[in-house]
């Protein structure tokens, strides 16, 4: 039996995970941080909350299965391939065993690197919000006049 195997992650992964947290509402996921954690990352330190971000995100995720199947479909298939190289289809997780595809999430989720990838994540998020700006209000001007 073919295996699958995680490839590196690229822009379109973070891309699709954003698919994903969209379709989830990020307020689902966030929701779920104490106080501690999201000052964490506020303070951009994601390895001092990598494991309970991982481990509290994947819970969500599949608590919510049955509403976001097609972007998590599409997020695994473009995160994986066959051992031998070849693509993992969104038909090929659609068809997998129930007990391979909660493997393959636990999986996923345990991947070396998985801790960075969601650092860049939460920094490309910008939690931090200082004045009720991010990056792209901080450089344009605001009209005082309406």
């Amino acid at each position: 039996m073919s295996e699958i195997v995680f490839k590196e992650l690229t822009v379109d992964n973070l891309f699709d995970f954003c698919e994903v947290l969209d379709a989830l509402g990020v307020e689902s996921i966030l929701g779920q941080f104490d106080e501690e954690e999201m000052k964490a990352f506020q303070e951009k330190d994601a390895g001092a909350v990598g494991m309970s971000v991982i481990m509290k995100t994947s819970n969500v995720i599949i608590k919510s299965l049955p509403r976001i199947r097609n972007e998590v479909c599409t997020f695994l298939a473009g995160c994986a391939e066959w051992d031998d190289g070849t693509a993992v289809t969104v038909e090929d997780i659609r068809k997998m065993k129930i007990s391979r595809f909660v493997k393959l999430i636990r999986d996923f989720f345990m991947k070396d690197g998985i801790k960075d990838f969601f650092g860049e994540a939460a920094e490309l998020l910008d939690t931090e919000q200082p004045n009720s700006k991010n990056s792209v209000t901080d450089v344009i001007p605001m009209p005082t006049v309406i």
